[in-house]
């Protein structure tokens, strides 16, 4: 479902932007930690949003998490998104939700991680290779 609704702020502010609203947004308290220099391209932007609501979601549907932790940041020319959360873990890439982003993510040529032990942390991230919004792309949503 969150696929398909697209937020007015990533065209308004940016992912920043975006994401602020989302913790805002959110029933349970999310720690936000953004360091991304230069604004990333259209495209690029709205995978990383998707793979943000997505993960939170899931986090707060079927983790029951306390607390959510998005880091996103740029290096050496990547952009890595990563969300974790204090929840039950367990998570598989065989549901429909992490699969399906996961599947997104590899659209854009990104790769998806998931790391969940049952009865530990859930972590899950993607990691592509950053675009300004000079650059043409397509996205993955």
């Amino acid at each position: 479902m969150a696929w398909r609704i697209y937020p007015v702020a990533l065209d308004d502010g940016g992912l920043p932007a975006a994401l602020e609203s989302l913790v805002e947004r959110s029933s349970v308290p999310i720690d936000l930690d953004y360091d991304v220099p230069m604004r990333l391209g259209p495209a690029q932007e709205t995978v990383a949003y998707f793979v943000v609501c997505e993960a939170v979601t899931n986090a707060l549907k079927h983790s029951r998490a306390q607390r959510v932790e998005v880091e996103v940041r740029q290096a050496a020319g990547m952009v890595r998104v990563r969300v974790s959360d204090d929840g039950v873990g367990g998570a598989r890439l065989g549901g429909r939700g992490l699969s399906g982003l996961a599947r997104r993510v590899a659209a854009y040529d990104g790769r998806f991680d998931l790391d969940s032990p049952a009865g530990g942390r859930r972590r899950c991230g993607w990691s592509c290779h950053a675009h300004s919004p000079g650059r043409r792309q397509h996205a993955a949503a």
